[in-house]
């Protein structure tokens, strides 16, 4: 039977998520819930649903939803995850899982009560060359490794709760950063040390950062190293990957079709296929694990490690020292 799934707040990446799964259709009933009802009915028209809620109370009580994407604001995360749980459905919630530590054990401990599947909607750990970028690195091919570098500029100018650190959770980090520490303790665990600083600030009126610069360091030595900035610039950089082991050497690019291996005196470029935003995988894997009755791949406690992990760079940043991940 398709699995009944409704989008939960209908902003703009929530076209993005739409799109992206339309071949899932086949299998899923795609719903949309907004408190603006024409504006749902507009989504679902245009991404081929199955129907539209003026409220996501109605869209938790409609028999046809088996399941609810959380892509509301980041404080509103626990309440909803509540209202979803309550009805009997799976969640797939959005990243950050909530904005303190305490309300993602909240969302985690409702889920759990109520006997429904949790998962974060971590998209970044099924991008194409992340997958391969980790195959590579389970497998030696770098040997050792050394440092794990990410860099991302992006021109964003963030409006509305975004723009308050308190309902956002913070600024840039917690908002898209936080894809990026995924991505650093899916290659390498949890690290032991962390350090953060924040540049000088660009975009007036945010009350959280517009730029972070993150450094983690494991017990082995590894270094892992994040800048995340919104820019200034209308042009956005290349968002680029670089791993350095003691064998070799991984470049790529998010959302281009290649990745570049390099061992000693020979490198060769991967040609990666598509969907390069993770986006589709991620929610086959969300409804595998609800038909197979088993934990999806990004369980509650992945978004929470997460989250722990950006609060402790907040918490580096307040005080200006370098700080051990445990004891948050």
């Amino acid at each position: 039977m398709k699995l009944g799934l409704c989008v939960v707040g209908c902003g703009s990446f929530a076209k993005t998520f739409a799109s992206s799964i339309q071949p899932l259709l086949p299998q899923t009933n795609l719903y949309f819930a907004s408190r603006d009802l024409a504006k749902a009915q507009a989504y679902s028209q245009m991404f081929h649903g199955a129907g539209a809620f003026g409220s996501y109370a109605e869209a938790a009580g409609d028999a046809g939803v088996g399941a609810m994407y959380i892509c509301t604001p980041h404080y509103l995360h626990p309440e909803h995850t509540a209202l979803a749980a309550a009805a009997g459905k799976h969640i797939l919630i959005e990243k950050p899982i909530a904005v303190t530590l305490e309300e993602g054990r909240r969302v985690i401990a409702i889920a759990e009560e109520a006997a429904v599947t949790l998962m974060v909607a971590e998209n970044y750990r099924f991008m194409p060359a992340v997958r391969l970028c980790k195959e590579l690195v389970d497998q030696g091919a770098l040997g050792r490794i050394r440092i794990i570098q990410l860099h991302q500029e992006t021109p964003y100018r963030p409006a509305a709760w975004r723009k308050d650190r308190h309902l956002n959770g913070g600024g840039v980090f917690v908002d898209a950063g936080i894809h990026k520490v995924h991505f650093l303790r899916y290659l390498a665990g949890e690290p032991e040390h962390i350090y953060a600083v924040v540049p000088a600030r660009t975009e007036e009126g945010l009350l959280g950062e517009d730029g972070l610069v993150f450094v983690a360091k494991w017990a082995d030595g590894q270094v892992g190293l994040i800048h995340h900035s919104w820019t200034a610039s209308n042009r956005p950089l290349p968002h680029w990957v670089a791993l350095s082991g003691s064998e070799g050497r991984i470049y790529f690019e998010i959302g281009e079709p290649q990745l570049l291996l390099e061992q000693g005196d020979h490198s060769r470029t991967i040609e990666i296929a598509g969907p390069f935003d993770g986006l589709l995988p991620m929610v086959q894997e969300f409804i595998n694990s609800i038909r197979e009755g088993r934990p999806p791949e990004v369980p509650g406690s992945e978004g929470l490690g997460d989250l722990e992990v950006v609060l402790k760079a907040y918490e580096s940043i307040e005080k200006g020292i370098s700080l051990p991940l445990a004891g948050t």
